[in-house]
């Protein structure tokens, strides 16, 4: 997600590296921000693995399993403030090796800022832990790499099951998996596999000991090899942790880069609000089933002109489907479409990856967003941050105590609202344009855009690369895009439901 903050000309983003008072390895405090302590509990079923508190809140906590500071990638937090008021927060970082550092800064009203882990923590992979002295903030982690770059949020809360529907180890392609146990508590993980060849549970992957507050990184090619299809299930014996996944596709990834935080529960209904087939790429739908009981999947595709024949399947225990949306003579490339997919039982996890043509211009692979389904409120109100334009990283700051506004190139995204219900609801979508100098202490321009959505539909809207707030009067997905023109999904925005 993303990153707004100072103005240059009403738009640009506030970097606050230099926000982060850095003191390594247990040195100074978070500051003013009133933490509410790391948790102990895991999530419950019914609960998403990201959800911004209420603005009421006193405090809240996100949880980011981590990414690389190495081979060209470099991993920052966008963190943004739904809220009409600035809220004090705090950054503790971990890398591989358990070396720590903390900082804390300021987030104003209505605003958006990045932070970079690695101006607290020199190391080759780095997970965070942010407190806020407040609610309605989210939290984002985003990877930037040679080949592209990737958004995944961060967790709001812990959990003994983390679940992976897609990655792939083949054709010189890497996955790791970031396990991060932010708790106080001693946890025990094993991970195992479902690929197109059965259950794989490797020994050096079972009883691994996460001491509290650490991190482990684990690369599943080095016993899952040369798979093209590899689901994962991180699973806690004792205590409870937050997984994500970092997928780099083909050799030395030069075909994309994905990020993923891991699913906490299966869900009988999924919904992708807004996906489209390259010409002449490749995508699928990938459906993992980790329970021990069969289960019946029905996936409904919506084109703009209406639905089309569902997809079904029966799913055995620990095992996976996919489905090459790319060739289905049904649905035609180059066309925004929704999918929705309902399960039986226990319900399933969802994923989509998509690729563009291998002979392209510019090699890309990448995942899609897949929204669980949980009848509660939380789906009426949701929170997306506004991706910036790639763009230099910045010099390391004289004084990391000091407040530094480095306006950047922005660009434009999609906002997409997907009505999946069979009446019509209405939508607010309200987002602020930056301005003044500081994101602590401006809230920027507020732009309003109301809707009616019929039943079974969409609405796809053009917006500036700045925080948006998504209110409606019953139950709708919502995601974002700001991938280049022309490469559609690459560039995934999740967006975060708010209580």
């Amino acid at each position: 997600m993303t990153l707004a903050g100072a103005g240059d000309g009403g738009r640009g983003r506030l970097v606050a590296v230099a926000l982060l008072a850095g003191a390594v390895a247990g040195g100074a405090a978070l500051g003013a921000v009133a933490a509410r302590g790391v948790p102990t509990t895991s999530l419950q079923p019914a609960e998403l693995a990201a959800e911004a508190a209420p603005v009421a809140s006193t405090s809240s906590s996100w949880y980011c399993p981590g990414g690389p500071e190495h081979g060209g990638a470099t991993t920052q937090l966008l963190l943004a403030n739904a809220g009409g008021r600035a809220v004090h927060v705090g950054v503790a970082v971990v890398d591989e090796g358990g070396t720590r550092g903390r900082g804390s800064f300021r987030l104003g009203p209505h605003s958006e800022i990045e932070v970079a882990p690695a101006h607290l923590v020199r190391g080759a992979w780095l997970a965070s832990r942010v407190e806020v002295a407040g609610g309605a903030v989210s939290a984002t982690e985003l990877v930037d790499g040679r080949t592209g770059r990737a958004v995944a949020q961060c967790a709001s809360g812990v959990s003994t099951r983390w679940y992976f529907a897609s990655g792939s180890t083949r054709g010189g392609s890497t996955l790791d998996v970031a396990v991060s146990n932010p708790t106080h508590d001693l946890a025990v993980v094993d991970l195992s596999f479902v690929t197109a060849s059965g259950f794989m549970a490797p020994a050096p992957f079972q009883g691994l000991v996460i001491e509290p507050g650490a991190l482990r990184v684990l690369t599943v090619g080095a016993y899952v090899q040369n798979k093209g299809l590899v689901a994962s299930v991180v699973a806690a014996r004792s205590g409870s942790v937050v997984a994500g996944e970092l997928q780099s596709y083909g050799p030395g990834g030069g075909g994309g880069v994905a990020l993923t935080l891991g699913v906490p529960a299966t869900s009988p209904r999924w919904v992708l609000p807004s996906v489209e087939d390259a010409s002449g790429g490749a995508s699928a739908l990938t459906v993992l089933n980790p329970t021990a009981r069969r289960e019946r999947v029905v996936a409904e595709v919506r084109l703009p002109s209406g639905p089309v024949g569902p997809f079904t399947q029966e799913l055995g225990p620990k095992s996976v489907w996919t489905l090459a949306t790319s060739e289905e003579l049904r649905i035609a490339t180059q066309e925004p479409y929704a999918v929705e997919v309902l399960a039986t039982g226990r319900g399933v996890v969802v994923a989509r990856t998509g690729s563009g043509a291998p002979l392209g211009p510019a090699p890309w692979w990448a995942n899609d967003v897949a929204v669980s389904w949980p009848e509660t409120s939380a789906a009426h109100q949701w929170m997306l941050a506004g991706v910036p334009a790639p763009a230099p990283a910045p010099a390391p700051p004289p004084a990391l105590a000091s407040q530094v506004g480095a306006p950047a190139p922005s660009t434009r995204s999609r906002l997409v609202v997907e009505n999946p219900s069979r009446r019509a609801v209405r939508v607010e979508v309200t987002w602020w344009s930056a301005s003044g100098s500081s994101a602590s202490s401006s809230s920027g321009s507020r732009h309003v855009r109301q809707l009616r959505l019929p039943a079974m539909t969409r609405a796809t809207l053009a917006v500036p690369a700045a925080l948006a707030l998504v209110r409606a009067h019953g139950p709708v997905a919502v995601m974002g895009d700001a991938s280049p023109a022309g490469t559609v999904g690459v560039v995934a925005i999740p967006a975060v439901p708010l209580r």
